[in-house]
């Protein structure tokens, strides 16, 4: 059975998220990728991204069997109709996971703990740090020193 995990971070103060997920086929890595989402957008909107992002290349693959584990207790269980769901944002990521189920003859969605998410959630962790090693150091026309403060 394929497994998908998918994982976001996000630094809401700075305006940054990223995504990361996993596809695995019997413990080995078949698929991975994470990027920056170029919007402000909050922390569950960033859960919701990387689980679309994951179906949809799920599905480019044909997959039909698919296993799916996330760490963000909340948008899984939105998913499986455990909580209910109060902003329409959500509702617009739902509609579009429900359309994307129907790829699959066979598709679950469970909670894991972080800690068994590491790979998704390292993916995630690495495109933020891609993010901040392109950008350009500071020059400065002279060095800074604690005396020029002073």
């Amino acid at each position: 059975m394929f497994l998908l995990q998918f994982d976001a971070c996000t630094r809401e103060y700075m305006g940054l998220s990223s995504v990361g997920y996993v596809i695995y086929f019997n413990d080995a890595v078949i698929y991975e990728e994470s990027f920056i989402i170029n919007e402000k957008i909050d922390s569950t909107s960033a859960e919701y991204l990387a689980l679309i992002y994951g179906l949809k290349t799920a599905s480019i693959l044909n997959i039909k069997q698919l296993y799916i584990e996330g760490d963000a207790k909340i948008v899984i269980d939105q998913i499986n109709k455990i909580c209910k769901v109060h902003f329409e944002k959500i509702r617009f990521f739902l509609n579009n996971i429900e359309n994307l189920k129907k790829n699959f003859n066979y598709i679950t969605f469970n909670h894991i703990y972080r800690k068994y998410n590491i790979y998704a959630d390292s993916l995630a962790n690495y495109a933020l740090i891609q993010h901040f090693s392109e950008k350009k150091s500071i020059e400065h026309e002279k060095p800074l020193y604690i005396e020029d403060f002073s």
